[in-house]
């Protein structure tokens, strides 16, 4: 049982509520639960500027905190007295507090505000929607690390989030929140993506009565915009590297699998999860198709002499592909012994804390750099963009943009090879 006091999420003034959340639920026949609560509205306002969302409690007016704190309290004696004496049910607890005058002293506007019965809490719906919802694992396993940051921003605002406050207060209290945990920019535009795709599903529903403060475009930009994007620490490999990883001896045979697998990623761009399922009757007459597990779109990509000598190494079948933390860890070994080792800056975290150091490069090359060189490189050999992403399946350019690595060095010995050509 627990109260807390909270504010309207709409207004220059808002409204003060106390809530009361007991526990108490119904299980709807879809085996979801139906939590019942109490709201009492005080009957007093105050500016948003004034309120401490996360104490819910006046910045400066000790008088009111002092009213909302004997509420509470009073508030939760009621329900302490119900249950004492076996009488606790929702009607009942209701009358109690509608009826009692000492409440009724403290705050002499206040009355109890009739809370939906239908009323499906977003965390609840957001995992029903997540379990009926027709995805790949990938897409799967992204709304759950969403809905899983999104309750842990309620665990650190010591309240349940309610449909109608989940507005652009929310979203930049929740941008905040992500930034404090020390998320990269990238990962926060994802679970802001997914809090929109969520917010747009139950507003679908009849029952649901949602913020729209995410559908709102104020000055051709979106309320629930995407945050700045930092510089990250993506590497990608040039040619001659890629040549040195293929030259390189290996201590063992395992490790000149995972080597060979790696290169293959080089010169098709393909994810590791699509490597997992390649197969030789995907390869006829110098091409390479295969329908990608991520986007369900189909690639067609060419096979170079590069690829082929590689290919023709397992004239059966590729070796098994390991997981991916094991294949980012034996890759690094493999950059290493190939003198991928140049100095690079890096964001680093230790102890919790993110700090800039150098670092060798082999360090921070994984599965994923190899489809950041493939895309890369071709570019830098002139390659317009749209051509390479109907190789990547990139589908908006600006993405794709963001996506290659070509330093402002690289560009410019690829200007000057383009005008000595000409």
């Amino acid at each position: 049982m627990k109260t807390k006091a909270f504010i309207t999420a709409r207004g220059k003034t808002r409204s003060i509520f106390i809530r009361l959340s007991y526990g108490a639920y119904e299980v709807n026949p879809d085996g979801l639960k139906k939590y019942r609560r109490i709201e009492y509205y005080t009957g007093e306002t105050i500016r948003p500027n004034e309120w401490i969302n996360i104490k819910g409690k006046s910045r400066n007016n000790s008088f009111l905190n002092g009213q909302i704190e004997r509420a509470c309290i009073r508030i939760e004696k009621i329900y302490s007295e119900l249950a004492y004496d076996g009488k606790l049910d929702h009607e009942a607890l209701k009358c109690a507090i509608k009826s009692d005058g000492e409440l009724n002293d403290i705050f002499h506007k206040g009355r109890i505000v009739e809370v939906k019965e239908d009323y499906i809490a977003p965390m609840d719906f957001i995992q029903r929607y997540i379990d009926k919802a027709n995805v790949s694992e990938g897409t799967r396993k992204d709304y759950l690390n969403t809905l899983m940051h999104l309750k842990a921003f309620d665990e650190y605002r010591g309240r349940t989030a309610t449909w109608k406050e989940m507005g652009y207060e929310y979203y930049s209290e929740l941008v905040a929140y992500l930034k404090e945990q020390q998320l990269k920019g990238s990962t926060i535009d994802k679970i802001i993506k997914n809090l929109k795709l969520f917010l747009q599903q139950a507003d679908l529903q009849d029952n649901i009565t949602v913020n729209q403060d995410f559908k709102r475009i104020i000055s051709g930009k979106s309320l629930f915009a995407k945050v700045n994007r930092e510089e990250t620490d993506h590497v990608y490999l040039d040619e001659a590297e890629i040549k040195m990883i293929t030259d390189a001896k290996m201590p063992d045979a395992r490790l000149a699998e995972i080597r060979d697998l790696f290169v293959i990623q080089c010169w098709t761009g393909l994810r590791i999860s699509d490597l997992s399922r390649l197969e030789r009757g995907n390869i006829a007459n110098g091409l390479l198709s295969i329908k990608t597990k991520k986007t369900k779109e189909s690639v067609v990509i060419p096979v170079t002499g590069e690829l082929q000598k590689v290919l023709n190494k397992y004239p059966e079948q590729l070796p098994k592909i390991p997981t991916d933390q094991h294949f980012n860890r034996e890759i690094k070994k493999v950059c290493e012994i190939a003198g991928i080792n140049e100095p690079i800056m890096a964001e680093v975290k230790t102890n919790g804390m993110t700090v800039i150091k150098q670092v060798p490069k082999y360090e921070l090359v994984t599965s994923h750099t190899a489809r950041r060189s493939f895309a890369t490189n071709l570019y830098r050999r002139g390659l317009p963009a749209s051509q390479i992403m109907l190789l990547t399946g990139h589908k908006t350019e600006g993405a794709f943009l963001r996506y290659i690595k070509v330093s402002k060095e690289d560009n410019a010995r690829d200007v000057l090879r383009k005008l000595k050509i000409s």
